[in-house]
């Protein structure tokens, strides 16, 4: 959980009160314990598999948890639609950020990707949001039962974007992915979407300094900030946008096997030469 280091800014004494009420209620919370607890993108396909079984198998029992969790210790209800995603999103903005660890600087460190350190004690928190994550995903299935887990859908779409992905840290590579849309390039990665939603209420909801950049704020980009797993569901119910309007029009007027080269020439492009 978010420590109170002097260099990340003084904490808000109301995220302290939560902070402290936040430990008390982790302190039997259940580990996610994968077989291969190493950031994925350095798996094996055969040992990514692993570790998504063991997600296939454990999501449902983690889920309950979670939602008895968050009724029992802080008198939130989750329904699996719309008003569901919108309380945890009210719930979020006040604990969120309080699920990691920072960093001297005020970031957070990597846990929740390398699961070094382990996700125990005062990172317990990790637990707890990469049920968010899946939490998120399984309200989007009830109300989209065309979508289903899956390990890295697009790996034989987008072969370019694929190898770059399986080099680089921290993108969520060869973790669960939501997949089901109409365009097969469509991916909902939820538990990287509970990663940014976090990270983004530490650095603005939890000290005086992130709280002040949050108020100099325009009003329309403090209601993206705050309604961040809101927007998210919205948008997903009908599909994960395209690069672009551009690359919309482009779709239509492709076959898929073209399109889908064209997209991943572009992201090779975007990321630009090693």
């Amino acid at each position: 959980m978010a420590s109170n280091h002097p260099k990340s800014g003084l904490m808000l004494p109301q995220a302290w009160l939560r902070q402290r009420w936040l430990r008390h209620a982790l302190r039997e919370y259940p580990v996610y314990d994968p077989p291969h607890k190493v950031e994925e993108y350095l798996l094996s396909r055969a040992e990514a598999l692993e570790n998504f079984d063991y997600f296939m198998r454990t999501r449902q029992e983690r889920m309950a948890f979670f939602v008895a969790w968050l009724r029992r210790y802080f008198r939130v209800s989750i329904t699996f639609d719309a008003d569901g995603v919108k309380v945890l999103n009210g719930w979020g903005n006040r604990y969120a950020g309080l699920l990691q660890l920072k960093d001297e600087k005020g970031n957070p460190i990597l846990s929740y990707f390398t699961y070094n350190p382990s996700w125990t004690g005062e990172n317990a928190g990790c637990n707890v949001l990469f049920d968010i994550g899946t939490t998120f995903g399984e309200i989007l299935i009830a109300n989209m039962p065309k979508l289903h887990w899956a390990l890295e859908p697009t790996a034989e779409l987008l072969p370019r974007t694929t190898k770059r992905l399986k080099k680089t840290a921290g993108m969520s590579f060869q973790r669960p992915k939501l997949a089901g849309w109409d365009d097969p390039l469509s991916v909902g990665g939820v538990h990287h979407l509970a990663w940014e939603f976090s990270t983004s209420m530490l650095r603005r909801m939890t000290t005086f300094q992130g709280r002040t950049r949050y108020n100099r704020m325009g009003w329309i980009s403090r209601g993206y900030v705050r309604n961040q797993l809101a927007n998210a569901f919205a948008s997903f119910l009908d599909e994960p946008s395209p690069v672009s309007d551009e690359f919309a029009r482009m779709r239509s007027e492709m076959s898929p096997a073209e399109y889908a080269r064209m997209v991943d020439e572009q992201a090779e492009k975007d990321f630009g030469d090693e």
